[in-house]
């Protein structure tokens, strides 16, 4: 029996440390009030290469050494946290969410997870008026990889939105945009 065809479909978020994430995010969280859905939420980062100090292969007398992934996963966690915040202040109540950080390269761990009826949403970050005509590399990698559609949700230029906004109005997101050298989030 295959464990997929029972699965609820969902909205999947790819977070990363980009502001274009954080879009996504906030797109993401609209559609899912939309469509009465569910949002996972995920980390990818690269595994850390550990090698054993004698190089033999063999363990090493002594107490175990520490997780090398705590750390990367502790980090994960907390840019998801950090992301919901600036993308949207709080999750609303009508919206269930999963968080996941998990280890592996982005395209292929997110394509995985995507199947069938679920929703890829990732953000694409602006690098240049030739490169913005392409998306990013994991989001071509995932469109190619997945068998479920791909939402790519492009960060806007900092010129594109008015600043500042009043708080008492922001519904959908929490950005705000102040130069063009530098864009800080609003507290």
């Amino acid at each position: 029996m295959n464990d997929r065809a029972d699965r609820v479909p969902r909205l999947i978020v790819g977070i990363s440390r980009s502001r274009a994430s954080w879009w996504a995010l906030a797109w993401a969280v609209g559609e899912a009030r939309r469509r009465g859905a569910r949002l996972l939420l995920v980390n990818v980062f690269r595994p850390p290469v550990t090698i054993d100090a004698a190089g033999t292969g063999q363990d090493l007398p002594g107490p175990p050494p520490r997780d090398p992934c705590a750390a990367h996963v502790a980090y994960g966690s907390a840019l998801i946290r950090t992301a919901i915040e600036q993308a949207v202040g709080q999750m609303p109540g009508d919206v269930p969410v999963e968080q996941k950080v998990v280890s592996g390269r982005p395209a292929v761990e997110l394509a995985d997870l995507a199947w069938g009826g679920d929703l890829l949403v990732l953000g694409s970050r602006h690098r240049g008026w030739l490169r913005r005509l392409a998306p990013g590399s994991v989001a071509r990698a995932c469109a190619r990889r997945t068998g479920c559609p791909v939402v790519i949700v492009p960060e806007p230029s900092p010129t594109a939105l008015p600043a500042p906004w009043a708080t008492a109005s922001i519904r959908g997101h929490r950005f705000r945009w102040v130069s063009r050298r530098g864009a800080r989030a609003a507290s």
